[in-house]
This record gives structure tokens, C-alpha cells and sequence, in this order.
């Protein structure tokens, strides 16, 4: 079950919101020793104030948090371009209003450890999937990506490989790499195939830019 959060009803989803920053901190700072920035049990970074886009998946029969990424217009402030530039390699700044950054892509570490488990696979599934159709509502040409060399494997058994913009590089403890994903029906089928995932995930697809200006 997908959530889509901004800032226009994120007052209805403050408990999902307290969830996810707790999770990225559990995620982010506890488990992969990332040099993050943490407020309390949060962990809340400057694009979180850009007026992003959050998906969250849910367990559809207990409602619990299982993973959540955020979406930030590369047009404005996103962490390819401010924060990882060299990822780029010897590529210019990507700033379009068909490209859009997804990011803090983060699992439950409880269902991550679950290997007899396929929840994973569907929470990520999930979240992929409904920045598919999130895209393709939207108009989106690609979706990009900061990310390490062990979620880009991930990625790629979803049915989701993506291409890299350039070579992986240490960033701190992990090999970090760029990828972008071109939004069409075709991927997003592969990835529903490889899931099992019957119909939309997200109740009602709306534009992206709608949701960023609200």
C-alpha cells in the first residue's frame, strides 16, 4: 500500500512522517554508519525543507512503515547536483523539469533481515513501482538516483537495472554511483512482473508538479 505525502497534507500524515524520519535514522545512521544528520531519533537533512515529495509503503494488513523514498525536481535544490556532483564524472549539472531525484531510499531493517521473507522485495517493489506511475502521470523523461553499489544490484534482480551516469566512487565507507532510470510503461511493467504486482499501487496518480507546488 502506497502513501503519498508533501507538503499540502502532511498534517494528516504526521504519525507515517514520525515514522519515516526514525526510519531513516535507523536506516541511515545505525545500520549503514552514514555521516548524516540526526535531531534526536530523526534523521532530517536540508532537502527535507525543499518541499519534497515522500512515498512511503505500508503493510497493507497492519499498517506498519516498511520503506520510503523522496522525490525533489532536479530544477531545484537535490543532492545529485548540490551534494555528490563528482558522481557526475565529466557530465554537466542535470537540471530539467522532466528529470526528478529519488532518494533516502530505505527499507525496514526488520523485513530486511527477514530472508525467508519476501516483504523486501515488495516494500521496495512497491516504492519503485509508484514512482513509475508517479512519473509517467507526470510527464517525467528519467528519474536519477545517489546511491550505493549494493541497492544498484537490488535494483537490478527488481527488473529495474537503470544505467549509470558515471563510475562508482568511495564516498566515506561505501562505493557510491548515480543512475538513471528512463520513465515508461515498459519498465514499470518489468518491475510489477518481477513482483507480482497486480494494477496501480497508487490509489490516485497525480502530477508531481502539483504536489510540489501545493
Amino acid at each position: 500500500m502506497i502513501t503519498i505525502v508533501n507538503t499540502a497534507n502532511r498534517d494528516r500524515h504526521a504519525a507515517a512522517l514520525d515514522q519515516m524520519f526514525r526510519l531513516r535514522k535507523r536506516v541511515f545512521h545505525d545500520l549503514l554508519k552514514w555521516d548524516v544528520a540526526i535531531q534526536g531519533d530523526y534523521e532530517i537533512d536540508g532537502y527535507d525543507d525543499a518541499n519534497p515529495t515522500y512515498v512511503l509503503s505500508h503493510d497493507e494488513h497492519t499498517g506498519d512503515l516498511r520503506g520510503a523514498l523522496r522525490l525533489l525536481p532536479t530544477l531545484g535544490p537535490n543532492m545529485l547536483d548540490d551534494t555528490f556532483p563528482s558522481l557526475l564524472g565529466d557530465k554537466p549539472e542535470i537540471r530539467s523539469a522532466a528529470i526528478w531525484e529519488s532518494s533516502r531510499f530505505c527499507i525496514e531493517p526488520e523485513i530486511s533481515q527477514d530472508r525467508g521473507s519476501n516483504q523486501v522485495t515488495m516494500a521496495a517493489a512497491e516504492l519503485m513501482c509508484g514512482v513509475g506511475e508517479l512519473g509517467i502521470a507526470s510527464g517525467l523523461s528519467h528519474i536519477v538516483t545517489v546511491t550505493d553499489v549494493f541497492l544498484e544490484r537490488m535494483f537490478r534482480r527488481m527488473g529495474c537495472p537503470g544505467e549509470r551516469i558515471s563510475d562508482p566512487r568511495r564516498i566515506g565507507s561505501v562505493f557510491a554511483v548515480a543512475i538513471a532510470w528512463q520513465v515508461d510503461e515498459d519498465l514499470l511493467s518489468r518491475m510489477k512482473a518481477v513482483a507480482d504486482i497486480d494494477g496501480s499501487v497508487v490509489a490516485e496518480p497525480v502530477r508531481l508538479q502539483a504536489l510540489h507546488a501545493a
